[in-house]
């Protein structure tokens, strides 16, 4: 493939294709040293959208770094609240820049309806570990950081078994965020409480 013109026309195709092939050479696109045909194929799975959440994911414990980064990227544009657990485990990475593009990703999801998701996969960590993720967290969204705080003290985050089941508009996620307790939600006439359940290319650094 030469050119930039031919990196595009390339790009476009598989774009127009959207068949399984077509989307393997885009993940495929992503591990190419050109970082112009990576910003290419990274815009053309976000046009996709979520169908190309699945395909990307396993790209996060794989291949050269840029590679991992651009996945996380992409994953984050889409809003793939699915990847939450395998970018909790990317903010071990070796190397510094994916792990801030992990730590921004998380960010991102958490704005789109991941935060209780985000919790449950800190939960599972050693609070060591926990701790020093919050930490990191931090720096990106002190809010986010405190709400997450929050979210660890709740019961029915710490009985959850399954994260796909966790929506951040749950009575008890928002009680929570909001500093209010279960007996503050509004109620129904039945007494129930009202919804309550019946890119930039940096010098990889370690």
């Amino acid at each position: 493939m030469r050119g930039l013109a031919g990196k595009r026309d390339y790009v476009r195709s598989l774009e127009n294709r959207r068949d399984e092939e077509a989307m393997s050479l885009l993940i495929e696109c992503l591990c190419d040293e050109s970082w112009y045909l990576r910003e290419l194929a990274e815009e053309a799975l976000f046009r996709i959208g979520t169908r190309s959440g699945a395909a990307l994911v396993p790209l996060l414990d794989q291949g050269l770094w840029y590679s991992r980064a651009s996945a996380a990227r992409v994953l984050g544009r889409i809003g793939h609240l699915s990847a939450i657990g395998a970018l909790v485990a990317l903010t071990e990475d070796p190397v510094h820049t994916v792990r801030q593009e992990a730590y921004a990703t998380l960010a991102v999801l958490a704005a789109q309806g991941g935060r209780v998701r985000l919790a449950w996969a800190l939960q599972q960590l050693p609070p060591e570990r926990r701790a020093e993720r919050l930490e990191r967290l931090a720096h990106v969204d002190r809010v986010l950081a405190e709400r997450l705080q929050r979210l660890f003290e709740r019961d029915e985050l710490r009985a959850a078994t399954d994260p796909e089941g966790l929506r951040d508009d749950a009575p008890w996620v928002r009680a929570c965020e909001e500093g209010m307790t279960w007996d503050d939600l509004p109620t129904s006439p039945s007494g129930r409480p009202h919804g309550s359940p019946s890119r930039p290319e940096t010098t990889a650094q370690g």
